[in-house]
């Protein structure tokens, strides 16, 4: 034993003098970088030592100054940089550099005129293994941008395509496992309201069709832009606008709704073309989806694949002497190839608690919407009543849903008559509980019902 002692405590002196025979410099170094990546920050050297500077895209997945990808399906990753030069006569520049051997050089560069580079991504738009490039450049205008896809073969780079855009969306439309570009124009004029399809043949991205969006669109607000899929997993993009109504499709005369609302026109592959599946020829308007609570957007509430619009309506609230609407109902509904919308569900889409509640068929022109927040906002309450709209008959409460939040909320949430909504939600900073209130009206719920019907608002990344 005392041998074995001993040669430990010759090893670990000889391994202390091996770590201590650095210096203390090199002690607190940081790491070095591989000797391949320092070639490559030469190469980038030499554009930002002549006058460049980097400019790396402002929106999107890919935002880095420097990224890699596999641009030509080899196998091995290219390095691409974003850079601008101001005394160029095509400022924005995007050099492509390839590793050859254990050094990098310039395969490819991209110019561009414009203010920034505001987007780019990598896709397969032909039937290669390779990626081509797809580059929105901002112009002067913060407003204005045009729309570029380029390929790059033998370190030469082809634009495949180029237009001005509001919007665009990259997905495989036409389902034969290519991606296509759909884009979305919006201008002063009708006939410039409109969704381009451009797909690959023969070498470049041509325009292979197009179809018109519906009047009186005055905007596309953030986020309006959505792909999906509509009933039996047939792939579709959705285009959700700012709506002014001429009355031409409708007479929109209750008070309760603004004069501006969202209209949802929904853009499929159909009969070997591009088709606005829901417009109405009479009227020029997909009318089915026009709707003036805009708060709620398209999303696959029932997560089953299918993409769903929002159809909202106001219910009634005989204690407001208000004309605006305080308590919506929504409709949600899937649509199928030929623009026919089929319902999900209706549900109570309560987003300033972050929660909805499917009702029940039953409850159909039978409930009111009330509410009662606790001062301090550690309880807010959403109360449901039973009534059929007569003006001599109160509302009767049969069902409050609380959300709790505060130190105290456990205790709120056990008290007397409540249940628990969520199971595993323990450690959360937010419980949701609700409690039946007696009366003679038999909502067809009990608690494990209430449990099914009550959900979270979760985000859609599309």
């Amino acid at each position: 034993m005392k041998k074995f002692r001993l040669l430990l405590a010759v090893g670990m002196l000889l391994l202390l003098t091996g770590c201590f025979s650095q210096s203390v410099e090199e002690l607190y170094a940081p790491p070095r970088a591989p000797d391949d990546y320092l070639k490559l920050d030469n190469k980038i050297n030499e554009v930002l030592s002549a006058g460049g500077e980097y400019a790396a895209p402002l929106t999107g997945e890919y935002t880095q100054k420097v990224q890699l990808q596999d641009l030509d399906g080899d196998g091995k990753q290219e390095a691409i940089a974003f850079f601008r030069v101001a005394s160029s006569e095509r400022p924005l520049k995007i050099y492509i550099y390839r590793q050859t051997g254990d050094d990098y050089k310039v395969a490819a560069i991209i110019e561009g005129e414009g203010s920034a580079i505001n987007y780019v991504a990598y896709e397969n738009l032909d039937n290669s293994p390779s990626k081509e490039i797809i580059v929105s450049w901002q112009m002067m205008s913060d407003q204005n941008h045009s729309l570029a896809a380029y390929s790059i073969h033998n370190d030469q780079v082809l634009e495949l395509m180029r237009t001005s855009y509001t919007s665009f969306q990259v997905c495989d439309l036409d389902q034969d496992s290519q991606d296509e570009i759909v884009v979305v124009q919006t201008g002063a004029t009708e006939e410039s309201n409109r969704v381009e399809f451009y797909n690959y043949r023969d070498g470049m991205m041509g325009l292979d069709s197009s179809a018109p969006l519906s009047r009186n669109v005055t905007g596309l607000p953030d986020g309006g832009v959505k792909t999906g899929y509509l009933q039996e997993n047939i792939p579709a993009v959705f285009v959700s606008s700012t709506y002014g109504h001429s009355g031409t499709s409708q007479n929109y005369t209750d008070t309760a709704y603004s004069e501006s609302g969202h209209i949802t026109d929904i853009f499929t592959w159909k009969d070997g073309r591009l088709q606005n599946i829901t417009l109405n020829p009479e009227t020029g308007e997909s009318d089915s989806t026009i709707r003036w609570y805009t708060a709620v957007a398209a999303k696959d509430i029932n997560n089953d694949g299918i993409l769903e619009l929002p159809d909202p309506y106001a219910l009634p609230d005989p204690s407001s002497t208000s004309i605006a609407v305080n308590f919506w109902a929504i409709r949600w509904r899937q649509y199928d190839i030929n623009g026919q919308s089929h319902l999900v569900f209706t549900t109570y889409y309560n987003d300033r608690d972050g929660w909805y509640f499917i009702l029940p068929d039953a409850w159909d022109g039978k409930i009111t919407v009330s509410r009662n927040d606790v001062a301090g906002g550690g309880e807010r309450a959403v109360i449901f009543s039973y009534w059929e709209g007569d003006a001599s008959e109160d509302p009767a409460p049969f069902l409050v849903i609380y959300t709790l939040s505060g130190d105290n909320r456990y205790m709120r949430a056990n008290m007397s008559g409540r249940f628990r909504l969520l199971e595993g939600y323990d450690d959360s900073d937010t419980i949701y509980a609700a409690r039946f209130i007696q009366m003679d009206w038999d909502c067809g719920l009990d608690e494990s019902g209430v449990k099914s019907h009550f959900a979270l608002i979760t985000n859609d990344w599309s």
